[in-house]
């Protein structure tokens, strides 16, 4: 099972490393995107506006668009450089009393 967040948690000088993992599996009836009119399946494709061709999942990434509408490329290495203080740290602020919880908040505890 692969963690949802990973990071720490400080009391004070005490620093614990955490992961958090889903408690809990949910179970969905997938429904597929179908045209209305015969019942054909619908396909989302990756299309590559500047080469007007198809292209695969590998040669997707990600970008940021600039006003203008300029593509400014980003890799992974961008990503994990950006200086987010909050990225990997959770701040225990205080507790709350297990009555205080409504019981619909249990439907996905983590």
């Amino acid at each position: 099972m692969r963690a949802l967040w990973s990071g720490v948690i400080r009391f004070g000088l005490v620093v614990l490393p955490v992961k958090l993992f889903s408690a809990t599996e949910e179970h969905h009836v997938r429904l597929r995107e179908i045209h209305a009119a015969d019942g054909g399946r619908v396909q989302h494709r990756r299309f590559c506006e500047a080469e007007d061709r198809e292209i695969p999942y590998g040669e997707v990434g990600r970008g940021w668009e600039l006003p203008d509408g300029q593509l400014v490329p980003l890799t992974e290495e961008d990503l994990e450089r950006l200086p987010l203080a909050t990225r990997h740290v959770v701040g225990v602020l205080g507790f709350v009393p297990g009555q205080d919880i409504d019981p619909i908040s249990f439907s996905r505890p983590y």
